[in-house]
């Protein structure tokens, strides 16, 4: 059976191929490819995209790969060369990952096999929460944070905007859906009701399993939250519940992985939308020494820091099934999270972690206090969210999924 997978990311082993650095990022499509590899009744090829003069063709790890130039905006390829590929592949199956870049797109519209399309997020269901709930009209007409709103709300009408016209087509062409949430399932049956659903779990990066966290040896009051980069992701809301915590904890401390708002390699970026508002933020409450950005984490590194610190915390305002969850999870780290999107299909409140509502600083705050006051309960949700997550994503289990998922298209069989 012929497999292709389409991808906008630039997995470990394309980044070999093409000489890059690793990225710290889309490792759950190595991870399945890694699996899916070691069956020997698939011929697995990979097709992606980047920034080169020429295409690039080359087989590794038993996987053959071609690598597109980037023909114009949002990760969009040459339909020519794309269509060049897949007539001499000839695949059985398109594995189409993610859907608001356009050589997503431009392989949905190929109909000389059924396709399959895996969500990640789903932008029209993220669209009403970019702003992170910033209040944008006060902020775009203050002169404090004016520069800040503008530029978040330009940033929404130029990229954002157009990548949901992109994505809603190519849910539209999709012959079959592959999701992992309640979420991501009522959010693509908006935009095509008729393609059958399939649900498969991701595989996460290995320095996550066959560690496990203590209460012992993690750093007391540490709150780390995993991604702070824009204001969907909700970072100031934590930085929020800091400033009304530390008087009762003050060596409370928030580590962020990613760059921070006050790097000087961001240049005039560190004075424009979320950067700047969070800058001024953290500085306003006079929280310098209470907040610290790690910078961009790879792998073993993340691990490292979520089994150090006292809590993780998942502020989004809207996710569909955050792969940092799964890792804090699977580590048997105290989770705080945001009740939000395809979160509760990931982690189970009160049994399994604390959740809260995304735009609530207030009670985000008293969750993380209940982790703090009471470890010996924080513990016991935490090993119950390991064993959840251990289930969830397993590796041999996914692969079984994902290769019974392919048997049933080819073989016409239908789910929902």
């Amino acid at each position: 059976m012929k497999i292709m997978w389409v991808v906008a990311q630039i997995t470990p082993d394309m980044a070999t191929i093409l000489s890059y650095p690793k990225s710290a990022f889309g490792g759950w499509v190595q991870n399945m490819l890694d699996e899916l590899r070691t069956c020997a009744e698939l011929e697995i090829s990979v097709v992606g995209c980047a920034s080169i003069n020429k295409s690039r063709h080359r087989v590794l790890n038993n996987i053959e790969y071609y690598i597109l130039p980037i023909a114009g905006k949002n990760k969009s390829v040459s339909e020519e060369e794309a269509k060049q590929v897949v007539d001499s592949v000839k695949p059985d199956v398109i594995h189409i990952e993610g859907t608001e870049f356009g050589i997503s797109n431009c392989f949905s519209k190929f109909r000389c096999c059924p396709n399959i399309i895996s969500l990640q997020g789903i932008l029209s269901g993220y669209e009403k929460y970019q702003f992170g709930g910033l209040p944008l009209e006060e902020m775009m007409f203050s002169v404090k944070y004016a520069w800040a709103g503008w530029t978040l709300f330009f940033r929404k009408i130029l990229l954002f905007n157009n990548r949901i016209a992109v994505e809603n087509e190519t849910i539209r062409n999709a012959d079959y859906l592959l999701g992992r949430t309640i979420w991501d399932r009522a959010h693509s049956y908006k935009i095509n009701t008729s393609a059958p659903y399939f649900e498969c779990p991701r595989i996460l990066r290995q320095d996550f399993y066959g560690k496990e966290w203590s209460e012992a040896n993690c750093r007391p009051h540490s709150v780390f939250v995993g991604n702070g980069y824009s204001a969907l992701k909700g970072g100031h809301f934590v930085i929020e519940a800091i400033d009304q915590l530390r008087n009762e904890f003050p060596d409370i401390h928030l580590y962020f992985a990613g760059q921070a708002p006050f790097d000087k390699k961001l240049g005039m970026k560190s004075s424009m939308g979320y950067a700047a508002y969070v800058k001024k933020l953290i500085r306003g409450k006079g929280l310098s020494d209470y907040v610290t950005y790690l910078g961009v984490l790879p792998g073993d590194k993340m691990a490292e820091m979520m089994l150090s610190s006292n809590v993780y915390v998942l502020p989004s305002l809207i996710e569909n099934s955050p792969n940092t969850l799964g890792e804090a999870m699977i580590l048997g780290v105290p989770v705080v999270s945001a009740y939000t999107g395809g979160v509760p299909s990931m982690v189970e409140d009160s049994t399994e972690a604390l959740l809260y509502r995304a735009d609530d600083p207030v009670m985000l705050a008293w969750q993380i206090k209940q982790v703090f006051d009471n470890p010996e309960a924080a513990t016991e949700r935490a090993k119950n969210a390991k064993e959840h997550a251990m289930k969830t994503h397993d590796a041999g289990r996914n692969r079984k999924i994902m290769l019974d998922i392919y048997h049933d298209i080819v073989d016409g069989g239908d789910h929902t």
